[in-house]
């Protein structure tokens, strides 16, 4: 690659946003990152760099970079750049640079409503995000009606699945379901395992041990897929949970409610558990009383443990005034009435929340104990995670300060490379419905490439080859409803980190 072209590729920001959001430390790549970068790519670059003459494709793409999701929002927006800088590097698409034009929709539908109007008018040839359902419901009529294609990455909620119709969609999903999620949630509650339905519970309170062997080692959920591992500490009698409080907004992100019934399909519907639901009221002035009314449940019998479905501060929030009030009360201890979470408290944000001085890691955080669902964003033994762990850190390398955080999202990264791939299919950014109907083509069946070899899935589809792409978070064969089927694990916050429950097995959750 010449050497010309990498400076005007690493240091001119590519971001187009309605605010002034992106920071330049996300934009700028410095010399020796980027050197690092293209030899962790373990691809060469194209001999036909992206035609400096030629407009560039934009691919539009929203983030979260409000108070309350301000962290997430800029990881999420770190694996964009990640995915930009691989395209451009091997020469973009259809011999075009490529442009990620990021902006923060703040989680508000009305902001989200203004942005979709703005990219419309850009002739964005797709669209990456956004950041939660309310935001893509806000988006998705105007898009579909553009013929824009949506992938999104980190919405849940199985209302997604209802905002356009089977047969002719323009929105997709590469997040592992709520439905699947919850699923995991009822089951570990139950009897400590993925286990389907069918098989019959251990008895309540009979001391088994935790099937999935806290005793174990557990890989650091912030760590490098070949990372050395953590201790999880003594095992502890499974304390099983058949009776559920469960808290959530209604305007959370998964949808509130929509996310909740879900989650009652298993544990009740299935398993004959019972659930007590508790609305709240985002913010921390309503958070004393929801504590009250789970410890009042709790002592008349009617929960023996805890689902929260609340953002990532809020979260944290809640459980510090659960902490306070159950000081001096052992039978409310984590062991005892345990806490489960959804995905949102997979991010750094939850345990910082859940400390007085939020950034104090010699203090422990009231999260601590804390057991939640995520996509399996660490599929240490896959090839493909590897590579794209490697591209990651390449452009920002770990420090000490993103020690012990949850790591990058891998399907933000296969969002942009899915679009690019599907663009280079159609041969056209002008024609939305071939790049929609790409999709399908490059996600399934052909040669499989994965994260680096970018360069080579890009070739054969020029050589008129089938290509199948195999992401850093899964396999990505989309079915008629837009969505894919990834991997789910359990989380658990130990030491102010983030650990997998290690022993569960995710095919279990298909039956």
């Amino acid at each position: 690659m010449p050497r010309s072209f990498f400076f005007e590729f690493a240091g001119r920001s590519r971001s187009i946003p309605v605010r002034r959001l992106i920071l330049p430390s996300l934009v700028a790549i410095p010399l020796s990152v980027g050197v690092a970068f293209f030899a962790a790519a373990n691809e060469g670059c194209s001999d036909d760099p992206p035609n400096p003459g030629a407009p560039p494709i934009i691919i539009g793409a929203t983030v979260d970079l409000s108070q309350q999701q301000r962290d997430f929002g800029e990881g999420v927006q770190r694996v964009l750049r990640v995915a930009e800088q691989q395209i451009n590097a091997v020469g973009g698409i259809l011999g075009r640079r490529v442009v990620l034009d990021i902006a923060s929709d703040e989680g508000t539908p009305s902001v989200a409503a203004g942005l979709t109007t703005q990219f419309i008018g850009k002739k964005i040839s797709g669209f990456v995000g956004p950041s939660s359902t309310d935001t893509l419901e806000t988006m998705q009529g105007a898009f579909r009606g553009a013929q824009i294609p949506i992938i999104s990455p980190v919405t849940t909620s199985p209302k997604v699945l209802t905002f356009q119709p089977d047969a002719d969609r323009y929105l997709f999903r590469t997040a592992c379901a709520t439905e699947y999620q919850g699923r995991a949630l009822a089951r570990y509650a139950l009897h400590g395992s993925f286990l389907p339905p069918n098989v019959v519970p251990p008895p309540i309170d009979a001391g088994v041990t935790d099937a999935a062997g806290l005793d174990a080692a557990v890989v650091d959920a912030g760590s490098d897929a070949d990372a050395s591992v953590v201790d999880a500490g003594t095992p502890t009698a499974f304390k099983a949970c058949t009776k559920m409080a469960v808290l959530y907004v209604e305007d959370s992100p998964g949808a509130g409610s929509a996310t909740i019934n879900a989650f009652k399909d298993e544990f009740v519907t299935k398993y004959g558990g019972s659930v007590k639901e508790l609305v709240l009221t985002a913010g921390s002035s309503s958070y004393t009383t929801a504590v009250g009314n789970v410890l009042d449940a709790a002592r008349a019998g009617e929960v023996q443990c805890q689902l929260a479905l609340l953002g990532a501060s809020n979260g944290g929030a809640y459980m510090r005034n659960f902490g306070d009030a159950t000081k001096g009360f052992p039978e409310f201890s984590i062991e005892k009435f345990p806490t489960y979470g959804f995905i949102r408290f997979y991010q750094q944000g939850f345990i910082e929340a859940g400390r007085v001085v939020a950034k104090d890691v010699s203090e422990q955080s009231a999260t601590e104990g804390v057991i939640g669902a995520a996509c399996n964003q660490e599929r240490t033994s896959s090839p493909e995670w590897a590579r794209f762990r490697a591209l990651y850190d390449s452009q920002y390398p770990p420090t000490a300060a993103s020690a012990g955080a949850p790591a990058p999202i891998p399907q933000v990264y296969d969002s942009v490379i899915l679009l690019a791939l599907a663009i280079e299919q159609a041969k056209s950014v002008d024609n939305k419905k071939a790049i929609r109907d790409a999709l399908y083509t490059v996600s399934s069946g052909g040669t499989s490439y994965g994260p680096g070899q970018l360069a080579e899935a890009l070739a054969a589809i020029r050589r008129g080859e089938d290509i199948d792409y195999n992401g850093a978070s899964g396999t990505f064969d989309i079915d008629d409803k837009g969505d894919t089927l990834l991997d789910v694990i359990l989380f658990k916050i130990t030491g102010n980190q983030f650990v997998t429950v290690p022993g569960l097995q995710s095919g279990d959750l298909r039956q």
